[in-house]
This record gives structure tokens, C-alpha cells and sequence, in this order.
């Protein structure tokens, strides 16, 4: 596939060098003139999603996504503080108002931060995003410190202890969001490997320190330090948006259908994650909102369940299968809450065996919520944090209001049969708004892939006939050769071919028999393809906006849309790499090499050598000319 599109390049470039369009454009650039800028505000390495190109296995694998261990490492450390501290270390389901209710109280500020951002699109700095992050590894260090200290001290209250929840809960969440900002613009399986890996290795870590007490803590303190050395590391090494990744066509990092499409299964996974969210908030304190306590083997076993299922999804990932991150995984979550409702009911007695299932469905729920918070970082044209943000809210707010009001709804923690239905009912609601969605959006492209296909069928047609028509009329100027070589108007004919300004100002033989050319149908088909996309109603273009999936609507978005637009019309022109068409659409707005260099995570020094070859490529030689090529050659 990369070959052929390579070939294809090097074609392009050889006709753009010597043939000029009639349009004035080199051949190869007039047929993405046409093409509306993309939304996407970073370029995935994406594998062909086909038998013919197999993932590399043993040590090619494992080279392949070693540059990722430090960012892999530094998302477990930031999970294991902020469980350690929060949740106990899973000894319990989790510590109850201490969990939820400093969730709570932490999403009301990010809510507030949330609000900021997207009011008035705040896109934060490399330098910012930094300075933020060691600011939140410093506090929450100190937090995770502070609650075993404060016992020891003996000044221990339940408000203490509360506040130092909602820090840990806010500084912790933010170091986590810091660590799927690295991973934006990736393909489907680096995500996948990414969060499961970062969640299989954090269960470890949170199961050593539950092991220890106290100490725990101290463990969780010192790992949450580990952070700086893993924010070293990751600078050192390339992104997992520079990895060649499978990423199948129907899934959220594929966005091969239609940018609609597109937005349909996001909003759809987000609106199914809400619901079933509040189905964990209400299994993990079944039935009266009191945490649920671990027995060392149920303990054992909730955190080998949670590995190997994490395992599981990467090998199905890494072998290529199709839907595991869309249907498969909404599949998944529900088999594991109406397993812990139906073993809850079957063991009133022991409830920590319902408790392993129900564990293992908020963990993973956790790893999915942080592969679709990616997926959102890489389609949206947002600041990374909005859509962490967003995500926090949408999946935690759920579940956390949901045990609140367990918590402290004496009627709903008191009635069995109510809660069990309340539970199933959610269930059945995730399962039809995600499934139904899916089903949905792929109806809805099946009949546009047929419109299309008749719109082609009866273009065909007509040139069919006309071209029947042209052959009958052939065979007349055969037969008629000497009458029309008499007549005036064809002898002073232009040339057949001479261009339209040529046919245009005289007739010719063909003519004056009647001949008109069979148009092509390459112009239709982009048309229909474009027109593929309708937009969508007032309402859910509304959600769209409020997602951060639309494209932007001030003059700066549009301008930076178009100017990208034309960085990949030139990259294929110029076999530039795809870092060299980012670097190359920032570069052409005007955008000094250090602001290039902080919107894309690299060094200075790598964005200057990245735009010496694109000069090199090019054979341009100022940001002028750049520009010049782009008005006269793009669109």
C-alpha cells in the first residue's frame, strides 16, 4: 500500500515538474484542489488494516513500541498515587464519600476549567503544559504524603481527610491527562496498547502497595515522583503519533467513513459511557453504598481478571481483529455488570465476589474512557485538556453522583428489587444507544454507498448513448469526408484538442457532424463524494459543538484548516513525511520554528532540520515562496 502510494507521489512529482494543467495547475494537484480541509489537526502512521500486511512480532514489536515505555510508565505511576490515596489501594470497592464525594467536588473545578477553555478556545503551550504537569506531580506527592501523616500526628478529622482526597483527586487526574495528551494523533492499537498496558502494570503496583499498609502510601509517593524522569525519558523518544499502527477503518482513530460518521460513534460512545457508568457507581456499593470489602483471594483475583483481560484485548489488537475497541468492548463492559448483578444476587452472603466483577468493569472502564479521551484529542481541534476534561466529567461525574445518591437515598439503598431494576435498566440503555448508534450509522453509509452508486450507473448510462451517438455520427463524416473537407467553416477550423478557448471560437469537422466528447466522470464523483457529508440537524450539530468535533468556526480555524489542507497537497507533490506536512502547515502560518516546535512536542532543533527538507524537497527557498506555490497550486 505505501509502495504504491509512493510510486503514485513520485509520478505526481515528475508530471507536476514538467506538465502544466490547463487549469495552471501541475498534474496530480488539481484532483485534491477540490478537497475540503480535514479536521484532524495531527497525521496518524497508519497500517493497512489487511492480511497482507501482518503486525511485527518478537523483538520487531517489541522495538517498535519501546519508545513508549517512559510515557506508558508515567501514566501507571500517575494512576497507582491517585488509587493509593483515593480509593485505599482496592482493599474495599473503594472508601466510599471519600472517593465519590471528593470526585464530585473535584469535577465542580475542572468543570469551571472545562467552561474556560472552551468559551474562549485557550490552546496551551508546550512551556504551560509542562510548568502544569510538575506542578501537579509536586501536589500530589505532597497529598499522598499528607494522609498518612496527618494520623500519625494525631490531628486526623474526616474533613482533613475529605480535602486531601479532592487534591489527590484533582492533581492526580490532571498528571493523568498530561500523559494521553502524549499519545494524540496515534492509531487504534498503539492506543489500545498504550492505556491497557499503562492499566495491567498500574494493578500491579496498587496491589503491592495494598500488601503493606501504611506503607503503601509511601510506595505511592515515591512512584508519583517517578513522573519527572519519565517526562525526561518521553522528550527523548518519538510519540506514538510517529508509530505505524493498524487502526481498523470502523474504528474511532480510523475515520475512514465520513467525518459524520465519525462523530456518531464518538457521541454515541460517550452518551453509552455516562450510562454505565452510573450502573459501576451503584454495583461497587451494592446494595446500601457501603464499600465493599476484599478478601486476600477475591483481592487476588480481581487483579489477575483485570490483567488478563487486558492482555487479551492487545493480542486481539495486535492480530488485526476488527471492532474489538467499538462493539466488542461495550460487549465486554455489560457481560461484566450483569455478571456481578446476577453474583451478587447468587452469593447475598459473600459480596466480594460480585465485587471482583464489578472492579474489573470500573477498571476497565477506565482504560476505554482514556482510549476515547485520545480519540477525542486526535479528531477535535480543541485544547488536549478539554476533551480530558470532558471526558473525566462525562464517565466519573456519572458514577460518582450515582453512589452519592446510594449513599444517601435511604429508600434506594433499602430496596433490593428497585436497585436491581434501576441497574438493568441502565444496562439496557448503554447497550441500545451504543449498539443502536453503531447499527445506525453503518445503515446510513451502506445507503450512501448505494446513492452513489446509482448516481455513477446512470452517468454511465448517458455516456453510453452519447457515445453510441458519436459512433453513428463518425460513420456519416467517414461516408461524408469530401463534402466536409469542402466545407469553409472546418477548414479554418482550430485543431482538434486545442483546449476549450480553441473549440470554443470555431467549429470542426467533428462538429459540424454532430460529435461532442464523452465527459469523464472523475468531477461527478468527487462531487458526490462531498456531498456525501450532509450536515447534520440543529441539535446534533449543537452536541457536535459542544464536544469539540466540530472544525472550528473563527477565521483563525479556517485559516489553519486550509493552510493544512495545503501542506498535504504539497507533501504529496514533494514525498514530504507526514511530520514534514505538520511542520510544514504550521511553518506557512507564520509560525516562528519554537512555536512550531512547542505545538508538536519536538525540539527547536528538530523543527529546523525538519524545514531545511522541506526546502531541500521543495527546491523553494523562503516562507514567501511556500506560500506563492500553495495560491497558485492548491486549493
Amino acid at each position: 500500500m505505501r509502495i504504491n502510494e509512493a510510486g503514485d507521489s513520485i509520478a505526481q512529482r515528475e508530471q507536476g515538474r514538467g506538465e502544466i494543467s490547463a487549469s495552471g495547475q501541475p498534474a496530480g494537484a488539481s484532483s485534491a484542489a477540490g478537497a475540503k480541509p480535514s479536521a484532524r489537526t495531527r497525521t496518524n502512521h497508519l497500517a493497512p488494516d489487511d492480511a497482507a500486511h501482518p503486525m511485527p512480532t518478537g523483538t520487531k514489536l517489541l522495538s517498535l513500541y519501546i519508545p513508549l515505555i517512559p510515557s506508558i510508565l508515567g501514566l501507571c505511576f500517575a494512576r497507582a498515587g491517585l488509587i493509593v490515596a483515593g480509593y485505599g489501594s482496592y482493599t474495599h470497592t473503594d472508601e466510599g464519600i471519600f472517593t465519590d464525594g471528593a470526585m464530585l467536588a473535584a469535577l465542580g473545578i475542572m468543570s469551571v476549567i472545562l467552561i474556560v477553555i472552551g468559551t474562549r478556545k485557550i490552546r496551551l503551550k508546550k512551556r504551560t503544559t509542562n510548568r502544569i504537569m510538575r506542578t501537579c506531580i509536586v501536589l500530589e506527592t505532597a497529598c499522598v504524603l499528607a494522609l498518612p501523616l496527618v494520623h500519625l500526628a494525631g490531628v486526623f478529622s474526616p474533613n482533613v481527610h475529605y480535602w486531601l482526597c479532592v487534591a489527590v483527586t484533582f492533581f492526580g487526574s490532571f498528571a493523568i491527562f498530561y500523559w494521553l495528551r502524549r499519545a494524540r494523533g496515534c492509531g487504534s492499537t498503539t492506543a489500545a496498547l498504550y492505556v491497557f498496558s499503562a492499566l495491567a502494570i498500574s494493578e500491579v503496583e496498587i496491589y503491592i502497595c495494598s500488601l503493606i499498609g501504611t506503607y503503601g502510601f509511601y510506595l505511592a509517593a515515591a512512584l508519583t515522583l517517578l513522573q519527572f524522569p519519565c517526562m525526561l525519558g518521553a522528550r527523548k523518544n518519538k510519540l506514538a503519533n510517529d508509530i505505524e499502527s493498524f487502526t481498523p477503518n470502523d474504528d474511532f482513530f480510523g475515520f475512514a467513513t465520513t467525518l459524520l460518521s465519525s462523530k456518531r460513534f464518538l457521541t454515541a460512545t460517550a452518551t453509552s459511557i455516562g450510562v454505565l457508568s452510573i450502573v459501576d457507581g451503584f454495583l461497587r456499593g451494592y446494595p446500601d453504598g457501603v464499600p465493599i470489602a476484599f478478601h486476600p483471594v477475591t483481592r487476588v483475583a480481581y487483579g489477575l481478571l483485570t490483567i488478563a483481560i487486558c492482555c487479551m484485548i492487545i493480542s486481539m489488537m495486535m492480530r488485526k481483529r476488527k471492532s474489538v475497541m467499538t462493539v466488542g468492548m461495550f460487549i465486554l463492559l455489560e457481560l461484566f455488570a450483569c455478571a456481578a448483578l446476577v453474583l451478587y444476587a447468587a452469593f447475598p452472603g459473600m459480596p466480594d465476589i460480585g465485587a471482583v466483577f464489578t472492579t474489573t468493569l470500573n477498571a476497565l472502564l477506565v482504560a476505554f474512557t482514556w482510549y476515547i479521551i485520545i480519540a477525542f484529542m486526535s479528531f477535535g481541534w480543541r485544547d488536549p485538556y478539554y476533551y480530558a476534561l470532558g471526558g473525566w466529567i462525562v464517565w466519573l461525574g456519572c458514577r460518582a453522583i450515582a453512589r452519592v445518591t446510594l449513599i444517601n437515598m435511604q429508600s434506594l439503598s433499602t430496596n433490593d428489587l428497585l436497585i436491581n431494576a434501576v441497574m438493568g435498566t441502565c444496562v439496557v440503555i448503554s447497550t441500545q444507544v451504543a449498539l443502536g448508534q453503531f447499527l445506525k450509522v453503518s445503515q446510513m453509509e451502506a445507503d450512501e454507498r448505494h446513492d452513489l452508486h446509482v448516481r455513477r450507473m446512470e452517468r454511465l448510462e448517458k455516456q453510453l448513448e452519447r457515445a453510441q451517438a458519436n459512433v453513428e455520427a463518425l460513420t456519416i463524416l467517414k461516408d461524408n469526408a469530401g463534402g466536409y473537407s469542402e466545407c469553409g467553416a472546418c477548414a479554418n477550423a482550430a485543431p482538434v484538442g486545442a483546449g476549450a478557448a480553441g473549440a470554443a471560437s470555431a467549429a470542426n469537422p467533428l462538429q459540424c457532424a454532430g460529435i461532442t466528447p464523452v465527459e469523464s466522470a472523475e468531477p461527478d464523483d468527487a462531487a458526490d463524494e462531498s456531498s456525501a457529508v450532509q450536515p447534520d440537524s440543529t441539535h446534533g450539530m449543537r452536541l457536535v459543538r459542544l464536544m469539540g468535533l466540530d472544525e472550528g468556526d473563527s477565521i483563525a480555524d479556517i485559516r489553519k484548516a486550509t493552510m493544512r489542507s495545503n501542506a498535504e497537497q504539497m507533501g504529496k507533490q514533494f514525498l514530504l513525511s507526514d511530520r514534514e506536512v505538520e511542520v510544514l502547515a504550521f511553518y506557512a502560518l507564520g509560525w516562528t520554528q519554537k512555536r512550531v516546535a512547542e505545538e508538536l512536542y519536538i525540539s527547536p532543533s528538530t523543527a529546523h532540520a525538519h524545514i531545511k527538507r522541506i526546502y531541500a524537497k521543495t527546491g523553494l527557498h523562503s516562507r514567501q515562496e511556500i506560500l506563492d506555490f500553495m495560491d497558485q497550486y492548491t486549493s
